[in-house]
């Protein structure tokens, strides 16, 4: 298949995926009776042996339009399947140029490339293995695929290039994800029917709840129990004496996503049912409240940057101009700014 792969063409090229098709395959080869299969699926077996391997949850959904979410607990098979979603992609559906997107460059190379459930390493034909070009941040297969490798630490990395496939892993993890998602959704502009796909242990950011809320977003969701197989001699069992029944338990072995951290002072739902249009003009004091992390490395806690005022009793949240990764000098200048725009009658700072 080319790049000019047409509609029909491209829905057909996934048809294997599917779940009859799939359950035929397992029960054929259980019994012995590979020889009674097409050459053709023969051929697709001994290139793509994930094809039956496969649990349901790792194979792409039959109402995939453009987004395709797999959230799972750790070790559960999501880079596997994300990796096997890309080789296929390129080597059988006629897409061409592919964003692989991480927490990190680091990530893209270590996990998503070179690691043991990576595109390299998953390649079972010398034919079918892409070569890396590090320099490049770039991999490509001898049919003419290429994929670009990006950090969503830059967002803007994602401005001017255009692709017609994207597989972003540990999305709950990115530093800017909002901005990322935006920027990439924008480049995913390429081919008759762009496709993305998100594998992640979930968390409760702005971007995952999107994601999750979003209905045309096709979701599956993966527990690292169902892949006990393929994991350490009671490495699961050992998790889940350990964190069974438990918020971090649910979020990281179970791959649910946990809304309100445990102890919250302030859940979610007690949020939401308390914003108003607009708050009151004529109120009695206003002031801008700053939490600063204590690093700007990657990975750091956000600096908390609040306009807040009060009415009658009432406390109207006016501003938020919190965000990880600032330094001294950028947290006082949003902060002072903010202060200016909301006249802000002062500044309180936490001090660390």
């Amino acid at each position: 298949m080319t790049g000019d792969t047409a509609p029909s063409e491209t829905l057909n090229a996934w048809s294997p995926w599917m779940r009859d098709t799939r359950k035929r395959l397992r029960r054929l080869l259980a019994a012995g009776d590979a020889g009674r299969l097409p050459p053709r699926v023969q051929r697709l077996l001994a290139a793509h042996p994930f094809l039956a391997l496969a649990r349901d949850t790792q194979a792409p959904p039959p109402d995939l339009s453009r987004t395709w979410l797999l959230s799972g607990g750790r070790g559960a098979g999501k880079t596997r399947a994300g990796a096997e979603w890309v080789r296929w992609a390129v080597l059988q559906a006629g897409y061409r140029r592919v964003a692989l997107v991480g927490p990190t460059f680091s990530d893209v190379r270590e996990v998503m490339i070179e690691g043991p459930s990576g595109l390299i390493p998953l390649a079972a034909q010398r034919a079918d293995r892409p070569l890396w070009q590090p320099s490049r941040q770039r991999l490509e297969w001898q049919n003419g695929a290429v994929a670009y490798g990006f950090s969503a630490e830059d967002p803007e990395a994602l401005r001017g290039p255009q692709f017609d496939l994207a597989w972003c892993d540990e999305a709950g993890a990115w530093a800017k994800g909002e901005a990322v998602w935006t920027n990439l959704q924008l480049a995913l502009r390429l081919g008759h029917k762009p496709l993305s796909l998100v594998t992640t242990t979930p968390r409760a950011t702005p971007l995952i709840r999107k994601l999750m809320a979003d209905p045309l977003v096709a979701q599956t969701r993966t527990a690292t129990a169902e892949n006990a197989a393929h994991l350490a001699p009671g490495f699961v069992g050992a998790m889940i004496e350990a964190y069974g029944c438990t918020v971090i338990g649910r979020q990281e072995l179970d791959g649910e996503m946990i809304d309100d951290p445990p102890g919250a002072l302030f859940p979610r739902a007690l949020i939401e049912a308390g914003r108003v249009e607009a708050a009151p003009l004529n109120l009695e004091d206003c002031i801008l409240a700053v939490d600063p992390s204590v690093s700007s490395k990657p990975g750091a806690d956000a600096c908390g940057i609040i306009l807040a005022g009060s009415l009658e009793g009432k406390a109207y949240v006016l501003g938020d101009a919190s965000a990880p990764g600032l330094s001294p000098m950028d947290w006082a200048q949003r902060a002072a700014s903010l202060a200016e725009i909301g006249g802000a009658s002062c500044i309180l700072a936490e001090a660390n």
